[in-house]
Order: structure tokens, then sequence, then C-alpha cells
């Protein structure tokens, strides 16, 4: 797989399904509508035959086909959503909001690893 291909394949299986749930929520939002779309969009990022993946196993997986693209910011990224996946039962308003803050950004740097890739 080339790099082009295998950015393509990050910004589509991570970058689209880690912040789908979560980009229909309004301001309005609440903790518990937050938590569930959260719930869904990181912790079953990836879904198949073979079992869901979230959004760390599914980057632990993606991320050497990419590594030589610079990746620190999508390192950084999911290594924050993966301590929030862990304490998403606990978390209040104020960090349910920024985790999904950190769910758009990965989205965003995982759509700028491919325009690396293909510029």
């Amino acid at each position: 797989m080339s790099a082009q291909e295998a950015a393509r394949a990050v910004r589509h299986d991570l970058g689209k399904y880690v912040f789908l749930e979560a980009r229909w929520l309004g301001e309005d939002a609440t903790a518990a509508d937050l938590r569930s779309a959260l719930a869904a969009d990181l912790g079953h990022t990836r879904r198949g035959p073979a079992g869901d993946e979230s959004c760390v196993q599914l980057w632990a997986r993606l991320r050497p086909s990419v590594a030589g693209l610079g990746v620190a910011e999508i390192d950084a990224l999911v290594g924050r959503l993966g301590v929030a996946l862990e304490r998403l039962d606990s978390l209040d308003l104020a960090g349910l909001q920024s985790a999904v803050v950190a769910a758009r950004e990965l989205s965003e740097a995982c759509r700028h690893l491919t325009d690396r890739a293909e510029g």
C-alpha cells in the first residue's frame, strides 16, 4: 500500500468515524447525549464483522503505514481520546465537551495527513 493509500485509509477509517455522531450534536447537548456519541465515536470507531475497534486500536493498526508522514499531532490526540474513553463514565460536561473538541481536531488532523501525502 502506498503512503497516499494509507493516508486515505486513515482519513476514512479514523478521521471520518472518530467524529461522526458527535458532529451532529448542538452546543446545548446534554452530558448524556455527549457521552453516548463519544462512546460510539471513540469506542466503536471501526465496526465490522471481525469486531469493533476503538480509535486507539484502529490508530495502532494504521499508524505504521503512515509513520513517515509526520503523525505527532495524531499521536497526541489519540492519546487524549484514549484517556477520555477510559474515563467516559466519570467525565463531567466540560470534560465531555473537551473530548468532542479533540475528536474534531483528530478528524481534521487525519485530513491534513492526506493532504501531506498527496502534496
